[in-house]
C-alpha cells in the first residue's frame, strides 16, 4: 500500500508511542485519523496535519465510526501501567476485549488492513541467545517466564492472550493483519523508561545493573508500522522490532556523556542478556533502529538539554 493519501487511522495516537507512529506515517504522507479517548490531547497532532476523533476500545460503535473510510488501521491503544496499579480484569478490557472490539469495528466498517501492535512481553523468552518470532514461545498462562521479572505480569499475560484470539478473529473475519512485537521502547514523551533514566541522571551517586535488554525508539517502531502498510507479505506475519541489548548502564553513561553532567555510576555486574532476531523486520519492513546514543540524543534534543 502507498501511503501517500490513504486514511490510517491510528488507535491511542496521543499517547507515548502512538504519537511517534502518528508523526512517521504524516511524514510518508498518509492522511492519519487519531481515534482516541481526548481528541483535545492531540491538537499539537492536528497542528502537524493529523485528523483526531473521540473512539474508546471499549465501545465497538465508536471505533467503527472512527475506521469509515479508512485503508487501515493501527491498533496502538491498550493498558501497559500507571498508577493504580490496575487489576488483571482492567488489563483484559484494554488487550483483549479491546483488541476484539477493534476487530469487530473495522469488519462493521468494511476494513480489511490491520496493523496491531504487541510486545515482546508476550514472549517464554531464552537468555543469552538471539530469540526470533518462531522459536520463541508465547505465554499462555503464569508458570514463571523470565519476561516477569522486568515487566507486570498483568500486562504480559493480557497482551499475550489478546495476541492469541487477534489471530484467530482476523482469520475468521477475513482481515490481512500484521503484527508487531516491540520492546522495551524509549524515546521524548515517554513517561516510563526513558523518565526512569532522567530521574536516576538527577542522583548523585546512581547504581546500574550490566544486564542487557533491548532498547528500541519510538520512531523507529513508527517506521515499522509505515513498512508493514507499504508491504503486503508483511500480511500473516508477526515481527520482532527490539533493537539491540544495551545494560541500563551503558545508557545512562551514553546520557552523561552527551550532558557532561550526571551522576557517579556504579557498574552492579549482572552477566545476563535478552535479544531478539530483528532480521525478518529489517527484510521485509525496512526496519533499522537507530543506536542508544542516537536515540539519547533525540530525547535530549526535545528537552532542550543539548543542542542540535
Amino acid at each position: 500500500m502507498d501511503l501517500q493519501g490513504k486514511r490510517v487511522v491510528v488507535t491511542g495516537a496521543t499517547g507515548f508511542l502512538g504519537s511517534h507512529i502518528t508523526r512517521m506515517l504524516l511524514e510518508r504522507g498518509a492522511h492519519v485519523v487519531g481515534a482516541v479517548r481526548t481528541p483535545s490531547k492531540g491538537a499539537w497532532l492536528e497542528d502537524l496535519g493529523a485528523e483526531m476523533t473521540a473512539a474508546d476500545l471499549t465501545d465497538k460503535d465508536s471505533l467503527a465510526a472512527a475506521f469509515a473510510d479508512a485503508d487501515a488501521v493501527v491498533n496502538n491503544a491498550g493498558l501497559s501501567t500507571r498508577e493504580g496499579s490496575p487489576s488483571f480484569q482492567e488489563f483484559k478490557d484494554a488487550n483483549r476485549t479491546g483488541v476484539l472490539n477493534v476487530v469487530d469495528a473495522m469488519a462493521q466498517a468494511g476494513v480489511k488492513r490491520l496493523v496491531h501492535i504487541s510486545t515482546v512481553a508476550v514472549y517464554k523468552p531464552k537468555l543469552r541467545r538471539p530469540n526470533d518470532e518462531n522459536a520463541a514461545k508465547l505465554i499462555d498462562g503464569l508458570p514463571l517466564a523470565w519476561t516477569y521479572l522486568v515487566t507486570p505480569w498483568r500486562y504480559s499475560l493480557s497482551k499475550a492472550q489478546g495476541e492469541h484470539l487477534l489471530w484467530q478473529k482476523t482469520a475468521a473475519a477475513g482481515l490481512d493483519v500484521t503484527v508487531l512485537r516491540p520492546g522495551p521502547i524509549y524515546g521524548s514523551r515517554d513517561a516510563k523508561l526513558t523518565t526512569r533514566y532522567a530521574n536516576a541522571m538527577r542522583r548523585k551517586v546512581q547504581p546500574a545493573p550490566t544486564f542487557s535488554l533491548p532498547h528500541v525508539h519510538a520512531s523507529d517502531v513508527g517506521m515499522a508500522v509505515a513498512g508493514a502498510l507499504d508491504n503486503a507479505a508483511s500480511i500473516g506475519r508477526a515481527y520482532n522490532v527490539t533493537g539491540k541489548p544495551v545494560s541500563p548502564f551503558e545508557a545512562l553513561k551514553t546520557w552523561k556523556k552527551l550532558t557532561g553532567k550526571g551522576p557517579l555510576l556504579l557498574p552492579i555486574p549482572l552477566p545476563v542478556w535478552v535479544d531478539y532476531d530483528d532480521g525478518a523486520a529489517e527484510r521485509d519492513l525496512g526496519f533499522t533502529c537507530r543506536g542508544i546514543e542516537a536515540g539519547l540524543r533525540e530525547v535530549l534534543q526535545a528537552t532542550a538539554e543539548v543542542g542540535c
